[in-house]
């Protein structure tokens, strides 16, 4: 009789073990129906959701996720003076709405953003110190990977750099499209138009526009711009300079090696430029400066050491 009281208990014990179980398991999967449920309800509103702190915790850092976002940490507060954090935000934007609109939505995939002045505690959770930021929050959480952190310095923040980025992550393709910008094809048009007009009517003025000495100036110019860098802040997109949160000073040269400001490649291109001009004036020298005066040649020869010397 022990024996079978004992059975039934042990069956018991173990039917009430399954049951908890399956209510665990069930319960979860409530809670990450709820959670996928509403993330959807807020990307159909907006591309980017915006988060604030709780929300952050209870869909980005706790479990159950099955699903992905990418999330950028800014400050767009006019207060905090962030040149680039309102850049940064147009090409995030791009790249969601294009993901958005995309063959490859599902609810598997969001875009979000932390503003600080909405949550503060985004920035003390992750420890930012400075902004804009871009995190891939993968569906399982695990060792942390370094790449889930979008390396601004060394890609810039295009729209196309970010939907890359996001792809490698989470294998989720997508193009970033663009409105057609209509004032620059109004505006190349009646440039070509105006162009075309001066070459037919004003012959003689454009044969003396195209001698060697303007084509000269021109060609030297265009290397100017392409050594200080103007190609490469067209295609990273880089700011004209950065305002410090903490301190309020701006920053017209920038910290890290592996990127730059627009003021930064102005400066450059001007020491070029005054590195070359000195070269000419010396190179004026000898029986090609019988044209100039004695004291002409003279102040040539100062000022292209001078110039030469402070590039140098």
């Amino acid at each position: 009789m022990a024996k079978v009281l004992f059975l039934a208990c042990l069956v018991l014990a173990l039917a009430a073990c399954v049951c908890s179980a399956v209510s665990a398991k069930k319960g979860r999967q409530e809670i990450l129906e709820d959670k996928v449920s509403q993330l959807t309800k807020w990307a159909q509103r907006r591309p980017v959701i915006k988060l604030n702190n709780d929300q952050f915790k209870e869909y980005l850092r706790t479990q159950p996720r099955n699903y992905s976002v990418i999330m950028m940490a800014t400050a767009l507060g006019a207060q905090h003076r962030c040149s680039i954090c309102k850049q940064a935000a147009d090409e995030f934007y791009a790249a969601a709405s294009s993901y958005s609109n995309s063959d490859a939505v599902s609810n598997a995939l969001f875009f979000a953003m932390a503003d600080y002045d909405s949550a503060p505690g985004v920035f003390q959770t992750l420890q930012l110190k400075t902004v804009p930021v871009f995190y891939h929050f993968p569906a399982k959480s695990g060792k942390k990977n370094r790449l889930d952190q979008y390396d601004m310095g060394r890609f810039g923040f295009s729209g196309e750099s970010l939907a890359k980025w996001v792809a490698e992550r989470t294998d989720v393709s997508f193009k970033v499209v663009r409105p057609p910008n209509y004032m620059l094809l109004v505006g190349g048009t009646l440039g070509v138009i105006a162009l075309l007009t001066i070459v037919y009517f004003k012959r003689k003025a454009v044969e003396q526009l195209i001698s060697r000495h303007n084509c000269a100036v021109f060609s030297l110019f265009i290397i100017l711009l392409m050594l200080s860098g103007q190609m490469w802040n067209q295609i990273r997109g880089a700011p004209m300079a950065q305002t410090d949160q903490n301190t309020g000073k701006v920053a017209y040269i920038s910290g890290n090696g592996q990127f730059q400001f627009i003021a930064e490649s102005y400066i450059i291109m001007g020491m070029y430029a005054m590195g070359a001009v000195g070269w000419i004036l010396l190179s004026e020298q000898g029986p090609a400066a019988m044209k100039y005066s004695a004291n002409a040649q003279s102040t040539m020869i100062i000022v292209g050491v001078a110039l030469v010397g402070f590039v140098f």
